[in-house]
């Protein structure tokens, strides 16, 4: 019996490696993902790692915000950046680099803000301030909140560093030794009040934190987990499609069905078109069931712009089902087909920012990622769900989609065997 049992293994073992790209993508499939994975998330997991960028503008005339940007850029987990290409940033420019996806946050000083906050105890009107903290709304509140804590817990201890001399100055100044007890108590409360500087006991804060989105990005509130996930999963959904088309196609050359199509009086771009067309209509259906029901179920906002979004939609199934071209025309088996696609699928998707953000990889990752479809597909449906805009300013992704579309169907036409 066990010699049956070698016998059937042996010959098993025979078959499979004697297809050698399934032999190889078998063993290449994890190995791709580890690697892209591990990269993506390195600056979460390595010691030493400053993977938090913050652009900063300090309009500030006095020190106070020189010191909390020190403390700061002290922490290992953030990196200040005050200039960009050797040059001082400033408030537009930040703003830019957060519209252009270079960065996603930034701190912006006021010029009155060491005023705001050494502002004597006998002003009768406090005045305030505000401290711009500018988000891309696309961001994670995940990830903005523990960064938002932190920058107004500096701002505390420096308020209180700032106002403490001058509360206690205040009470001596103001206090006589033979004061009654009752007026000593009522100069204790307003000296307590100029101590914290209106940030505790109810006052009003000499100096605020706002967050908000840069010009242009239409947000009426912040995203939530819907937002940030349904676009993701979607585009990594519908590029499965291309294991469905790429066996179909693989069937029907081993029926013969392509070679009795042959005969008919059909050219061979019409035969191909016809037998794409099912799944790109397949492709757009999924899409619309997703958001769909996402919308209604989750009241997950769908824009603003239900033109931009058919647009992007139409583009992203075209170019999902390119793919699926380019897989039938290079894969000769279903083994071949099976680990190409998921190769391909759960590389092209990690890269692309479908499982983690992509503002957390490393910079020279984010930047590999352009060359995958799946990043401007996301970026394209967060431009429309989540930061506001419109069809115009989704058509520079949505032309990059067609890009991928039509060179993945050219290679893939190209490589392809009718018969």
């Amino acid at each position: 019996m066990l010699r049956q049992i070698l016998a059937l293994t042996w010959k098993d073992l025979k078959v499979f490696f004697k297809d050698r790209g399934a032999v190889v993508m078998i063993f290449v499939q994890p190995f791709m993902f580890i690697l892209v994975m591990s990269y993506a998330l390195s600056g979460l997991y390595r010691t030493g790692e400053r993977p938090i960028q913050i652009l900063t503008v300090n309009q500030d005339k006095g020190t106070q915000a020189a010191a909390i940007l020190h403390q700061l850029d002290e922490m290992k987990a953030f990196a200040v950046e005050t200039t960009w290409e050797g040059q001082l940033l400033t408030h537009q420019k930040a703003e830019q680099l957060i519209i252009k996806g270079k960065r996603k946050l930034a701190l912006i000083f006021p010029s009155d803000f060491s005023a705001m906050l050494e502002q004597g105890p006998a002003v009768r009107e406090r005045r305030t301030t505000k401290v711009l903290f500018i988000v891309d709304p696309t961001t994670s509140s995940q990830f903005v909140e523990p960064i938002l804590g932190t920058l107004q817990g500096l701002l505390e201890r420096t308020a209180y560093t700032a106002m403490v001399p001058k509360g206690v100055d205040y009470l001596f100044d103001q206090l006589a030794p033979q004061t009654p007890a009752a007026e000593r108590e009522r100069f204790r409360a307003r000296a307590e009040g100029a101590i914290s500087g209106g940030l505790v006991g109810g006052q009003t804060p000499a100096v605020t934190v706002e967050r908000t989105a840069p010009p242009g990005m239409r947000v009426k509130q912040l995203p939530d987990t819907f937002q940030q996930n349904v676009p993701g999963y979607t585009i990594y959904g519908i590029f499965w499609i291309v294991s469905l088309l790429a066996v179909s196609v693989l069937r029907e050359k081993q029926e013969g069905t392509f070679r009795r199509l042959l005969v008919a009086p059909m050219g061979r771009m019409v035969m191909l078109s016809g037998k794409l067309m099912p799944y790109y209509l397949i492709n757009i259906i999924q899409i619309a069931i997703m958001l769909g029901v996402s919308s209604l179920l989750f009241k997950m906002s769908l824009g603003h712009s239900p033109a931009g979004l058919a647009v992007v939609s139409l583009a992203a199934a075209a170019t999902a089902t390119g793919l699926g071209v380019l897989v039938a025309g290079l894969a000769r088996t279903e083994a071949q087909i099976g680990g190409l696609t998921v190769l391909l699928l759960l590389t092209l998707s990690a890269l692309g920012g479908c499982f983690i953000p992509r503002f957390i990889m490393p910079e020279w990752l984010r930047t590999v990622g352009l060359v995958t479809p799946h990043a401007w597909a996301l970026d394209a449906y967060q431009d429309l769900l989540v930061r506001g805009y419109g069809l115009f300013e989704v058509l520079p992704k949505v032309g990059a989609l067609a890009a991928f579309a039509v060179a993945f169907f050219a290679i893939g036409v190209w490589r392809f065997r009718f018969e």
